[in-house]
């Protein structure tokens, strides 16, 4: 119950930075400076007013010195990241590392697909970051197999690979197409994924999100909702594949080590 609690709490918190990300870094702002403000009058936001969804519910969704209405989206992603924060810890039990693990790498794959679904970017301060951190915490990545210097060499090896297989079809996407087909951002995301989840599942995560976005594109044409050459953005499939990946059986152990 107390890890359940924790878990909780460790996400509501998170899911607050998620949304200065989320705001801030599409507009190129500092996350750290300055302190938050009232997007309708510019009042700072005293930190007793920006406790996770608690003041939400306090100022009634509202401004305390404006009274303007708070977007719903600042507790939607704080508990939705706090939720799965707690699923986490109940579905990993003791297992606490790879709890953790998925922890940071939903928090990155949440504000990307977000980020990326209403501005069509992937801010590199987000992918850059997640390729430093999955190097750094290589040595104690359950998701990573071996000693530690193996972990660290497949970490890197992974995202050298996925970075370099996503600019060949970016490449072979624009001579074939004729325009942009996956954009930079995309490159680097995938190379983020390596980084984090090992060659394995790096191939894993590909095949899941691009059959996800083949088959969301393909419903959207249908229901008329997008033109054939009409692009979708890519990294909410990407990232929604990458996070399955951490949950289903690699095939390609099963074909080495049969």
């Amino acid at each position: 119950m107390l890890l359940l609690s924790v878990s909780f709490l460790f996400g509501l918190l998170l899911g607050s930075f998620a949304n200065v990300c989320v705001v801030r870094l599409p507009e190129g702002d500092s996350i750290v400076s300055p302190r938050s403000r009232c997007p309708h009058c510019g009042a700072s936001i005293r930190f007793w007013d920006n406790i996770p969804i608690l003041s939400f519910l306090l100022l009634a969704g509202r401004c305390r010195a404006c009274r303007a209405a708070i977007s719903w989206q600042y507790p939607c992603i704080e508990l939705t990241v706090a939720i799965f924060f707690t699923f986490h810890a109940v579905w990993f039990g003791p297992d606490l590392s790879r709890a953790v693990i998925l922890d940071l790498l939903f928090f990155y794959l949440f504000v990307i697909s977000i980020i990326d679904y209403r501005h069509r970017i992937i801010p590199d301060e987000l992918s850059l970051s997640l390729i430093a951190l999955g190097l750094v915490i290589s040595w104690a990545n359950p998701l990573l197999q071996g000693p530690p210097l193996y972990r660290l060499a497949e970490s890197a090896a992974a995202a050298l690979m996925g970075g370099a297989s996503m600019f060949f079809l970016a490449w072979l996407g624009e001579k074939i197409f004729k325009q942009e087909a996956l954009g930079g951002g995309d490159i680097k995301l995938v190379a983020a994924f390596g980084a984090v989840l090992g060659w394995q599942r790096l191939w894993t995560s590909l095949f899941v999100g691009s059959m996800l976005g083949a088959l969301a594109g393909i419903a959207l044409i249908l229901m008329k909702k997008k033109k054939r050459r009409e692009t979708l953005p890519f990294g909410p499939f990407l990232s929604l594949g990458a996070y399955l990946a951490c949950f289903l059986p690699s095939p390609w152990r099963l074909l080495i080590f049969p």
